[in-house]
């Protein structure tokens, strides 16, 4: 028996979602200002390929405050988002011209985070009318308005959101570099450069099957980008998948998912109350982190990833305080 029909996107969080992270974020990143910003970045305390374990938590706490925050703690977290953006910018030498606050390339995040929740339950439980769609793309302003995007500039119903969609696809590229970025995250192993040989064991574990749930939740325009097959074959595995998860919806697991997003929400309270940074300590490399900047020394213990350990160790600065968003 199908759930009933979201009202909210707390009500669309599905089993489903617990995989698709990675596909949401080639799809963000697919965008080249957006793809390289995050591809340069010298902001070593919010990537997860220092600190996955923070930055899974930091992500978490953005989107539970979004969906089920006050307006206080939207607040807080807005201007949290926008002092590490700040540090986010193009170069000379950057393939694109970007900035971390532009608030066009936020819209375009924002979108594909509304998309996250959307297409888990669609693709679980069946597609939605169009004034059940009317409601969830108001329900998902917050998303945008807390990354520097004006409330006017969201969609106001999903006609909206298709006609801003559609016109965004033709804008969609993957270089090379982002590309090897996507790879490591689909398939996990990024892991191994954050934690050496511990993260390089759980990709060979789970690196194959991760992979395989990132190309079925994305949409077939950005597997293309990607370069990725699927065959007919691949979509019945993935959608004998999609029966199991189901069944894990059924039995209780979305209350669970629930659950989580609360306790990101007292979490983050519970930081401001004490008077702790909410996101923790900036910290920010004299070198990209995909060149090495940031280099922890658990990452360097039996490590197989592909960068080398540079020579001499780049410099980070200690900043404020850090979202990793």
């Amino acid at each position: 028996m199908a759930p009933a029909a979201p009202t909210t996107l707390v009500d669309a969080v599905t089993s489903l979602g617990t995989t698709s992270g990675v596909a949401n974020i080639v799809m963000q990143l697919s965008l080249p200002g957006v793809g390289e910003g995050v591809s340069e970045s010298r902001v070593v305390s919010g990537s997860p390929r220092r600190y996955p374990m923070k930055r899974g938590r930091t992500t978490g706490q953005y989107l539970a405050l979004a969906l089920m925050g006050s307006e206080d703690d939207r607040a807080a977290m807005r201007d949290a988002v926008a002092e590490v953006h700040r540090h986010v910018h193009s170069t000379a030498t950057s393939p694109v011209r970007y900035s971390g606050n532009a608030p066009d390339l936020q819209l375009w995040v924002a979108a594909c985070l509304f998309r996250f929740y959307l297409d888990q339950f669609t693709m679980l439980h069946g597609p939605l009318t169009r004034a059940q769609l009317d409601v969830l793309t108001r329900a998902a302003q917050p998303l945008a308005t807390g990354v520097n995007v004006r409330a006017a500039d969201w969609p106001a119903d999903w006609a909206a959101f298709e006609a801003y969609w559609d016109s965004m696809l033709p804008r969609m590229a993957i270089s090379p570099e982002v590309r090897r970025d996507f790879e490591s995250l689909a398939d996990l192993s990024f892991l191994a450069e954050a934690w050496g040989t511990p993260g390089s064991l759980l990709s060979r574990l789970l690196g194959r099957p991760y992979h395989f749930m990132t190309r079925g939740n994305l949409p077939p325009e950005f597997r293309e980008l990607m370069g990725w097959s699927w065959t007919d074959a691949d979509q019945r595995r993935f959608e004998q998948v999609l029966v199991l998860l189901r069944w894990l919806d059924r039995l209780g697991n979305r209350a669970v998912l629930r659950l989580v997003y609360r306790l990101y929400v007292l979490d983050f309270r519970l930081r401001r109350r004490l008077g702790l940074p909410v996101l923790g300590r900036l910290r920010v490399a004299d070198v990209m982190v995909r060149d090495g900047g940031g280099r922890r020394r658990i990452s360097t213990i039996g490590r197989t990833t592909r960068d080398q350990v540079p020579p001499h160790a780049p410099q980070v600065q200690p900043v404020g305080t850090d979202q990793g968003h």
